[in-house]
């Protein structure tokens, strides 16, 4: 494919894919080859790994990406000072590879503000190399429980103060970047989808959304306190006595005992609730493609992956209005309710069933194509950095 850009783009993550943690920063990864598509790209993460004495350098190419993965030591025994020195040093080791074999990158594009952050600073400062900040960072909005320490304050205001323009992925994390006194420039770019992967399938791509069984799925961490499944299944059991048209599935990476205590409690039966262990990508859209309704009832998030890609393939979301899930939904593509409202859940799940043909799968996708594909984010991102590099030169 012929760059529409000459620019080297470092893409420094402090959460990335890596062989400890496979699905970790999924989202980086995949906004990284999205700007592939126009720009040359190599990714940077660095992770401490028990198992490792002396630090290591792991190099490999993926969808247009060279991926540069450092692995260090780690110890639980080391003071603050030696823990900041090893992960700074670790990134100066992968650095050192990408100058020999790429040469000056262009422009740093750092995902997660803390702590990958305090190397952009670095090279900023060493090398003069412009900064943007990609933000998905869920403990940044004050709806989250996790409180940072003074120290990481510190280090996030200096970071942040160096940025050249933000790029947070939804405007509920735009205000609270602004709240922590980063006053911008901003330009707002989502997650991205694989549209190519979350497509309507056969059934959807022939019309309206009608059939019988209604199939509603869920798909997530299965985390009572940030995805409230506790709340999620008290709704479901309540359907069940008013209806018997629809069934759900929901799938995730743990399902604990208090789960199932609780479906035998509430007296979910089988027929009505499927429960699948975590899936692959590929078999997450087939299910997509399948069911009709996606259903989402979180007590804070950020900018959902799952909701634009229940979007891409045709679905009705049901979310809860935190995060960025109000700049999603819409009536052309289902309803918002607020975080813990089991009545308004159970009444807008049984609205979009009365209603399932009146909508519109193909342009449910045909909208959420728009905002999520890979080239849409690209050439948002490619904007961004020719304004930055052009006062550059």
């Amino acid at each position: 494919m012929q760059k529409s850009s000459s620019y080297k783009v470092l893409f420094l993550a402090s959460w990335y894919p890596n062989r400890i943690f496979p699905k970790n920063g999924n989202f980086v990864q995949r906004h990284a080859q999205a700007v592939a598509r126009v720009c040359d790209v190599v990714s940077l993460h660095v992770i401490s790994d028990a198992e490792m004495q002396d630090f290591e350098v792991n190099v490999q190419e993926l969808n247009g990406v060279c991926e540069v993965t450092v692995y260090f030591p780690k110890s639980a025994n080391w003071r603050p000072f030696k823990k900041y020195k090893m992960y700074l040093e670790a990134h100066r080791r992968g650095y050192a590879w990408i100058e020999k074999n790429w040469g000056k990158i262009d422009i740093t594009h750092l995902n997660i503000i803390y702590p990958a952050g305090l190397f952009a600073l670095e090279l900023k400062k060493k090398y003069g190399i412009p900064y943007v900040l990609s933000e998905n960072w869920t403990s940044l909005l004050p709806i989250n429980p996790y409180k940072f320490s003074l120290l990481e304050k510190h280090f996030i205001q200096k970071i942040g103060n160096g940025v050249s323009v933000f790029c947070p992925v939804s405007a509920d994390l735009k205000n609270a970047l602004m709240g922590m006194g980063f006053k911008g420039p901003y330009r707002i770019v989502p997650n991205v989808v694989d549209t190519a992967v979350f497509t309507l399938g056969t059934k959807k791509s022939e019309g309206e959304l009608s059939a019988q069984p209604i199939k509603i799925l869920h798909a997530s961490t299965f985390k009572d306190d940030h995805k409230n499944i506790s709340g999620l299944l008290r709704v479901i059991a309540r359907l069940q006595n008013e209806r018997s048209d629809f069934a759900v599935t929901m799938v995730g990476n743990k399902f604990g005992d208090q789960y199932e205590d609780a479906i035998r409690d509430l007296g979910i039966s089988k027929e009505m609730l499927q429960i699948l262990p975590e899936q692959p990508i590929e078999e997450v859209a087939r299910l997509m493609q399948s069911h009709h309704i996606f259903v989402l009832f979180s007590n804070y998030e950020n900018l959902p992956c799952v909701i634009a890609e229940a979007h891409c393939a045709g679905m009705l979301v049901v979310g809860t209005d935190v995060g960025g899930t109000r700049e999603m939904i819409d009536a052309t593509n289902g309803l918002i309710v607020q975080a813990r409202d089991e009545q308004k859940l159970f009444e807008s799940l049984q609205e979009v069933m009365d209603k399932l043909s009146t909508y519109q799968p193909r342009q449910i996708r045909e909208k959420a194509v728009a905002r999520y594909s890979y080239d849409s984010v690209a050439h948002k991102f490619l904007a961004v950095y020719k304004t930055i590099l052009a006062k550059q030169a």
